[in-house]
């Protein structure tokens, strides 16, 4: 009886066919990853809200509201849950601004791994600075639908105590 070695080329049981597998387990792991990426893209929420801020000044207030230097949006999602509505923080941004008169155009660029909300609220505060703030003297809130396009005109308010 006579037993070949695997590792002798010369033997009957080696195969001399090219080595493919790394390969073709390289092009699987590619296609797996492109299927998955496309997959998890289809879930994701990226839309862009544009529009402009406008004074929304208040008949009998006392000081008009002024443009901001930093401008600070947020997205809520609203739910509802057990019959109460509820707001949770989609997405926030905070812009620069330099105009110094309204309206003053924004474009805000959601991109988000989960989908976009059913309802959310768009909402905005303004301030000369950053940082821990008792009063924004500039607010703004709107209900908003990201899955259409259309261009938003949030009147904004200064507060009143």
């Amino acid at each position: 009886m006579q037993v070949a070695s695997v590792s002798d080329p010369g033997s009957p049981i080696v195969n001399n066919m090219p080595l493919v597998a790394s390969t073709a387990v390289l092009a699987c792991a590619v296609a797996c990853a492109v299927t998955l990426t496309s997959t998890a893209a289809l879930s994701a929420c990226n839309t862009t809200v544009r529009g402009e801020l406008v004074a929304g000044d208040a008949p009998g207030e006392r000081f008009g509201v002024r443009p901001e230097k930093l401008l600070f949006f947020s997205v809520t999602e609203i739910t509802e849950e057990n019959g109460v509505k509820v707001e949770r923080s989609f997405q926030s941004f905070t812009l620069g601004n330099t105009k110094t008169a309204f309206p003053i155009p924004f474009e805000l660029h959601v991109d988000s791994p989960r989908d976009c909300p059913k309802e959310s609220t768009l909402s905005v505060q303004g301030s000369d600075h950053d940082g821990l703030h008792y009063s924004f003297r500039l607010n703004g809130r709107k209900t908003i639908r990201l899955e259409k396009t259309e261009f938003e005109t949030l009147r904004v308010f200064s507060p009143s105590f």
